[in-house]
């Protein structure tokens, strides 16, 4: 004879038919979690963000290869406001460190490998969370053939560079995602599943119906507070996307279509491609354009003919990033069984294709994680010395941490040591 706790799992199911399969993170149709993933060991969700080629290393990295964080470099000057919750990486190299080009450099990026051919941690992770990846961008589509997250198989997984059309698929009735879903059918389930509650007897049996009836409840919640925010405070014009001086306007409504996005539940992982690897991009900008009045110049030109402007660029690129940490601190954490605010439970991981420019190095890569500092056995406000392990090592720990078994090339890699306490 079937357990109440299987009947209770039979008519929650049957309830939630038709309701389609928008959840919070959670299997929420019969089957829970892992208690894994339910650990503060695991972040909720993890933002990666992609600027091209490569940074000035002198004006980037700290003197110091281990230890606190007690000065940063001009170019991350931006970040002393989240240095609490700032991880620095010293001596990591993208893979063995060895080649040459940006292009190959950018495909082993996300991978882990110089063939694509596995896929990406980004898809992985989204594909593992049974959600869709949101991969957003500014003007990196410009010119094809330069994205830096792959699907199974080697094919490319394009960002798209509108930020209205993100907003209007994520927020405004054109999502991916079922419509939001109706109050009083989820009230009715609420109803029923606490009505089986009062008639279960076993201690596990209660624990488990209690775990379905807060799932219920978030989703009850994410489904009326998906609703955007208002476009009208962004004068974008979509006949102007591919205009470098719309960049920052971009960067910022993507930047916010994030943060929505992941606040609500639609998605637990997300890329952000800031342009493309040699990138054209002319950033004369806000103060770039006074500090440089000379002329101005593109990101890759500037990597490889003038490091004290290239300096700048990352510096205004840092200080626009600081606008998603901030919102990310300022939301607190929508998780039910987590305290704090979001920022506590996400990892941002901020990575480029090449090391410096000039010489296309792949060695001391400039790399750096935002957040976390909610999550046991991982400590913010240190630089971590990676006496030139594989970046491969990271995209191994970066799985761990958000609960899900390594896939890919990278999954022979290993952990990378010091990220996490043992």
């Amino acid at each position: 004879m079937d357990s109440i706790d299987s009947l209770a799992r039979r008519n929650f199911i049957k309830a939630l038919a038709g309701l389609g399969s928008f959840f919070y993170g959670y299997e929420l149709l019969g089957r829970t979690r892992s208690s894994h993933s339910l650990s503060l060991e695991t972040a909720e969700r993890l933002i990666i963000v992609y600027h091209p080629d490569g940074a000035f290393l002198e004006q980037w990295h700290p003197k110091s290869v281990g230890g606190s964080i007690e000065e940063l470099p001009e170019s991350l000057s931006p970040l002393g406001v989240v240095r609490d919750q700032l991880l620095l990486f010293r001596n990591l190299s993208l893979l063995d460190g060895q080649g040459d080009g940006h292009d190959e450099a950018a495909r082993s990026l996300l991978t882990g490998s110089r063939d694509p051919s596995q896929g990406s941690i980004d898809v992985h992770l989204s594909e593992g969370f049974q959600q869709a990846l949101l991969h957003v961008g500014v003007l990196a589509n410009k010119a094809q053939g330069h994205s830096v997250s792959f699907f199974a198989g080697g094919a490319e997984r394009p960002a798209d560079d509108s930020p209205l059309a993100v907003y209007r698929r994520l927020f405004d009735g054109g999502r991916e995602t079922p419509e939001l879903l109706d109050q009083d059918i989820l009230r009715t389930v609420e109803k029923d599943l606490a009505l089986y509650a009062s008639k279960l007897k076993g201690q596990r049996e209660q624990l488990k119906l209690e775990q379905h009836l807060r799932q219920l409840r978030m989703l009850m919640s994410t489904s009326s507070r998906c609703g955007g925010y208002d476009l009208s405070l962004f004068p974008y014009e979509e006949s102007k996307k591919w205009e470098d001086k719309s960049a920052p306007l971009i960067l910022q409504m993507q930047i916010q279509n994030l943060v929505e996005a992941l606040s609500c539940g639609l998605s637990r992982v997300a890329t952000l491609q800031i342009s493309r690897h040699t990138s054209p991009l002319k950033m004369d900008f806000d103060f770039l354009a006074r500090w440089n009045n000379q002329y101005p110049m593109e990101s890759h030109q500037a990597s490889h003919n003038s490091g004290e402007i290239q300096a700048q660029q990352k510096k205004w690129l840092n200080q626009q990033l600081v606008h998603l940490f901030q919102l990310l601190k300022a939301r607190p954490e929508p998780h039910p069984n987590r305290s704090g605010s979001m920022l506590d439970h996400t990892l941002v991981l901020v990575v480029s294709e090449i090391s410096q420019g000039a010489s296309h190095g792949r060695k001391d890569m400039p790399f750096y994680i935002v957040g976390g500092g909610g999550l046991e056995r991982y400590t913010t406000g240190r630089i971590l010395s990676c006496e030139e392990a594989s970046h491969a090592q990271l995209l191994y720990s970066l799985a761990r941490i958000m609960g899900q078994e390594p896939r890919g090339a990278y999954a022979a890699a290993g952990e990378l040591r010091g990220l996490t306490a043992s």
